[in-house]
């Protein structure tokens, strides 16, 4: 088999997992796996495995061995078995990615494929808003019965997170393709980009993946340190003026921003006083609580990856319990899924990979590892509501810009530099 022309379809295949993302879950699963088969035949036919001897790849193996000792001591271990052996198909994901990205040629025909696609995913979204309908006739009214919207994902209202994966890590591939501009147009034209990207979250009604946004740009626009303090805060009112005015022009964002959100925050907070669950009330309080209930019952390690559904749907055990697929905020979630010990594990070495490397990331001024570091941390904000982290769609965006963030410094990409823990 020629190795050039494995090569050459895998970047193909980096540069289509955006696509396959929004096709659907079965072929962003499969775009990953084939990628994963033909990256080890190279991998062998190389003969290179001294990135086994990396830092970052040493935590990913041992987290890899928590989560099967996790389906081990889990309530239902064939609930978690698949998902935390499937796990492997993500390091080796990382571990390509970081190969692909050792050539700029690569970095270059990627970015330049999957900022087509979050362009087009854009268009769709403001298409959709304006016309109750995206490109392909979906509507979020037609297939979940809410005014948000839903774009290529058909029945799924996530497109705000899908956009905010890749915004910032695009911004900065933009921002280092103007640096040969005068920093003045580099400066106003990658505002208007991010206020652009940040209009198509805020219009899809997502009030979490909103707020994650706007804290992602608030820590690029800090941590951007070739512009200075005063246009950045003149960058940062302007934007702010817009959205302000984006929300208030249209009842529906006004709603969701402003009544909406006190009403979750005083929910909250009667949901966790009250000595009585609150039919009816702030269904995230309520999942919340549940998690918060699940892990007092197993404080250890948890009930298992993937078995909050079975605890919480118990009929008569728990009062508080609110059965349904996971807590929706990833701090319930670990502590119900894993319990202290195991939810410190995975904290800990998550924050190890992350922090360990911020140094050089801004020393270095890589704007694209930059904006993969705060989408990652933002991961992490507490409170928010947030889907299941080890869902394929969270873990792919969360693995993918993980990968970039490695791989697109020399100094940190695994095939270049073996770093010691």
């Amino acid at each position: 088999m020629n190795q050039k022309y494995i090569e050459n379809s895998l970047v193909i295949l980096i540069s289509l997992i955006p696509i396959s993302i929004l096709i659907g879950p079965a072929i962003s699963l499969a775009n990953i796996l084939i990628f994963d088969f033909l990256f080890i035949i190279i991998l062998f036919l190389r003969k290179d495995f001294e990135w086994i001897n990396s830092s970052v790849v040493k935590i990913l193996l041992i987290l890899y061995l928590y989560l099967i000792f996790n389906s081990l001591i889990a309530q239902q271990p064939e609930l978690s078995l698949l998902r935390n052996l499937g796990f492997i198909r993500l390091i080796i994901l990382f571990v390509g990615i970081n190969y692909f990205l050792n050539k700029s040629v690569n970095l270059k025909l990627i970015f330049k494929v999957w900022s087509l696609t979050i362009l087009i995913v854009v268009i769709d979204i403001f298409i959709e808003k304006n016309f109750g309908k995206n490109i392909l006739g979906y509507s979020a009214v037609n297939s979940i019965g809410s005014q948000r919207i839903v774009s290529f994902f058909k029945d799924e209202a996530i497109p705000g997170s899908f956009i905010h994966a890749f915004s910032f890590m695009l911004v900065g591939f933009f921002v280092m393709k103007f640096k040969e501009i005068k920093i003045n147009f580099n400066i106003y034209l990658t505002s208007l980009i991010i206020l652009t990207l940040f209009a198509s979250v805020v219009i899809t009604g997502e009030r979490s993946n909103s707020i994650k946004f706007l804290i992602s740009f608030i820590l690029f626009l800090v941590l951007f340190n070739e512009i200075k303090t005063i246009k950045k805060i003149i960058i940062f009112c302007f934007i702010s003026l817009i959205i302000t005015l984006t929300v208030s022009s249209n009842e529906y964002l006004k709603g969701r921003a402003t009544n909406t959100t006190i009403y979750l925050i005083n929910s909250y907070k009667n949901s966790f006083q009250s000595p009585n669950p609150l039919p009816g009330g702030n269904p995230y309080a309520e999942l919340n609580r549940s998690g918060f209930e699940v892990f007092k019952k197993y404080p250890f390690f948890g009930v298992g990856n993937k078995n909050y559904r079975y605890e919480s749907c118990k009929k008569g055990v728990n009062k508080y319990y609110y059965c349904e697929t996971h807590p929706h905020q990833i701090y319930f979630e670990f502590l119900s899924e894993h319990g202290s010990i195991g939810g410190a594990i995975l904290i800990i070495l998550f924050f190890a990979i992350f922090f360990k490397i911020i140094k050089i990331i801004i020393l270095k001024k890589n704007h694209i590892s930059l904006g993969c570091f705060i989408y990652l941390l933002t991961i992490f904000t507490p409170l928010l509501p947030s889907g299941s982290f080890f869902t394929d769609y969270n873990l792919t965006l969360f693995f993918v810009n993980m990968s970039v963030m490695y791989g697109s410094i020399k100094e940190l990409n695994i095939f270049n530099h073996v770093r010691k823990i």
